[in-house]
């Protein structure tokens, strides 16, 4: 039997890790495996091997390994470099996803609104569905998450 995928594009920001706690609750009561993505951008072509661009990679690193060691085993992990719509589209692509969870911020001061231009440039990058994280205004319960494993289970 072949599971379906997540693929979840991460930042160090809270808004990247919204994102990442979202997907792995949608993975975990889903049944699906979860792959999160660290698009290192703003890294001109044929420069990938400088000392920026390596201590850029080195940093996203970090922040991969934390924020997959935040949300418990089982998540893999990969960093691409370019731009963020074109490199998730293309994991996703890859990845066979059946889901792309990205993060987002308020629009505007007191806004129920969210606001995400790279869910627009996905749209444009990828036939895969999109899924923008409301930022967290509190921690997803540990409860919620075992009544779903446990419900899967059975």
């Amino acid at each position: 039997m072949t599971r379906g995928t997540v693929v979840c594009g991460v930042t160090e920001t809270p808004d990247g890790r919204s994102a990442a706690e979202l997907a792995s609750a949608l993975g975990t009561r889903l049944g699906l495996r979860l792959v999160l993505v660290y698009v290192v951008d703003g890294v001109p072509q044929g420069t990938h091997e400088s000392l920026t661009a390596r201590q850029r990679q080195a940093g996203a690193e970090q922040a991969l390994d934390e924020i997959a060691r935040e949300l418990g085993e089982g998540a893999e992990k990969r960093i691409m470099l370019g731009n963020r719509a074109e490199a998730l589209a293309q994991v996703a692509a890859e990845e066979g996803a059946d889901l792309v969870v990205i993060g987002s911020r308020p629009a505007g001061f007191g806004s129920r609104k969210l606001r995400s231009t790279l869910a627009r440039e996905l749209e444009a990058a990828t036939p895969i569905p999109v899924v923008v994280a409301p930022p967290t205004t509190r921690k997803r319960t540990e409860h919620r998450l075992a009544l779903a494993a446990d419900a899967a289970v059975q």
